[in-house]
């Protein structure tokens, strides 16, 4: 069920990403990165996700 939910999670993501890239839209992934790391608490924001990111996917 879980896997189901992260597999929505990245469609959405993906969709969002193609639609963006076409002009239509919101900023691409890289934009909206971009954009957080201008400012101090956008980049707590980012490390703060990689790292749970990093304790949930890759630390095992």
């Amino acid at each position: 069920m879980t896997a189901a939910g992260f597999a929505v999670l990245l469609v959405a993501a993906l969709v969002l990403e193609a639609v963006a890239r076409r002009g239509a839209g919101p900023a691409t992934a890289g934009e909206a990165i971009g954009a957080a790391m201008r400012t101090t608490p956008g980049r707590v924001a980012v490390l703060l996700a990689w790292l749970w990111l990093g304790v949930h996917f890759l630390a095992r």
